[in-house]
């Protein structure tokens, strides 16, 4: 791994950053954060390396002797309040030799420091992408690989980011294809959304602006947020702005804007698991899981059945799963490729349902990532690979690896049989699924038909 700073902040914390022009090395670092919420399901690496406020840095795993390969820039994920491109779970050097081709991870701000003054003052995000993404058009020939072949890409939070980036006209031009993980349904926040998380943080800070408080502040303020928001969504998240529209997850208006030819949509099978799996049984009812039904899906009575006719031994916690996986991730995942297949775009759809050991995890969200670049070794203290034999490993990320390789390279995912994966069309009703026994067919389950405001 080489990693390297694309950017440089001015005096102060908000100011305007400057584009480092080449190649720039840098001791791997990683943005301000606390432990992670999931670090029960992925381990504490987020905790060994340095903080830093200047990490505005790249990592670039590529063969040896490399040259004019595609390449893939992976925006990391962490619920836009933590995770780093150069902590250790994304060591790529497998699959980059593997894949033959170069992965450049990238560290963009979280927390607080996502906010631009304060949180509907414009997002700091999509400022340091563009920066990370020019930095490759600029460099990346010099590490082996090929500025005309890019594909972005990114999981959770980041493929939030790489969704949005790929409907920015700023970004156009800067890569050709787009492959997002366990892409969540998150409009972005509203003014007065906004305003009830500055009224928190103004308390936090005790009158001190974001500009002016110190780190330790700001983490102290985002485990307030984080709190007054416990069992009701997110307390930080983006805001509506001008790279970031409102209606961003609107499918038909997302569609019209992406400036991507082929696509790839991926998922995992219990995407839930990992935000409420370890709560305990009793803070599910019936009574809830209705409730949440009710304020997401359309005919609610009829979804409730039917989640209950799949599983009919399913506790109300185990049902709540299965209703957020479906609605915040699964079939928006559907929904999207109806409205990108419509406008032309090349569409491929993969679910993951391998399952871990681990009690209450199951596939759950970020369980795919050890499979995906093929780096076990740096996974080795993950609760939720602890049982996974080294032969389903094997065979599971090699299906999953070669898929991701063929689509950076071709455009068409197919597994290591060199069978492709079917290309969406809308109206679709199954999807290729990879669980322990390789790739099957699912249904895509239509008639639970999802409700999807549009915050303005």
């Amino acid at each position: 791994m080489s990693v390297y700073s694309y950017a440089t902040r001015g005096a102060t914390r908000f100011e305007k950053l400057r584009a480092v022009p080449g190649l720039l090395q840098a001791q791997p670092a990683i943005f301000p954060q606390t432990p992670g919420s999931l670090d029960w399901l992925l381990g504490p690496a987020l905790q060994e390396l340095p903080q830093s406020e200047d990490a505005f840095q790249v990592a670039v795993f590529a063969p040896q002797d490399a040259k004019d390969l595609p390449v893939m820039v992976f925006l990391p994920g962490g619920g836009f309040v933590s995770g780093a491109g150069t902590v250790r779970w994304y060591d790529a050097q497998n699959f980059a030799e593997t894949q033959n081709c170069v992965v450049v991870m990238v560290n963009y701000r979280v927390g607080l420091l996502g906010h631009n003054q304060q949180v509907g003052g414009g997002n700091t995000p999509p400022e340091e992408l563009l920066l990370a993404l020019e930095w490759v058009q600029r460099n990346i020939a010099e590490l082996g690989g090929d500025p005309q072949q890019i594909t972005l890409a990114g999981q959770s939070a980041g493929a939030f980011w790489a969704f949005a980036l790929a409907q920015l006209e700023a970004a156009r031009g800067l890569f050709n294809r787009l492959y997002v993980g366990s892409l969540s349904f998150q409009p972005p926040m509203n003014d007065a959304q906004a305003q009830e998380r500055n009224a928190v943080i103004a308390q936090a800070l005790d009158g001190a602006s974001l500009a002016e408080a110190s780190t330790e502040q700001l983490l102290a303020a985002g485990g307030a947020l984080a709190k007054a928001w416990a069992g009701r969504g997110l307390g930080l998240y983006p805001s509506a702005d001008e790279a970031v529209p409102a209606d961003l997850f609107d499918t038909a208006q997302a569609a019209k804007r992406l400036h991507v030819e082929q696509l790839l949509l991926t998922y995992t099978g219990d995407e839930a698991n990992a935000f409420i799996g370890m709560a305990p049984e009793q803070a599910f009812s019936l009574d809830s899981v209705r409730g949440f039904i009710a304020g997401n899906f359309n005919e609610p009575q009829a979804v409730f059945e039917a989640l209950v006719a799949q599983e009919p031994q399913a506790t109300a916690k185990s049902l709540m799963v299965r209703a957020m996986s479906l609605h915040q991730i699964q079939l928006y995942a559907a929904e999207l490729a109806d409205a990108a297949a419509t406008a032309g775009i090349q569409v491929q759809l993969l679910g993951f349902e391998v399952r871990s050991p681990l009690p209450n995890a199951g596939s759950a969200h970020c369980f795919e990532l050890p499979f995906l670049f093929d780096n076990r070794e740096r996974w080795q203290d993950a609760p939720m690979l602890f049982g996974i034999s080294q032969e389903l490993f094997s065979t599971t990320a090699k299906v999953l690896g070669d898929t991701l390789g063929s689509f950076i390279h071709h455009g068409l995912a197919t597994t290591g049989t060199r069978q492709a994966l079917p290309v969406h069309q809308a109206g679709n009703k199954s999807l290729t699924t990879l669980d322990e026994t390789g790739l099957v067919k699912r249904e895509i389950p239509r008639q639970l038909s999802t409700q999807r405001p549009v915050l303005v």
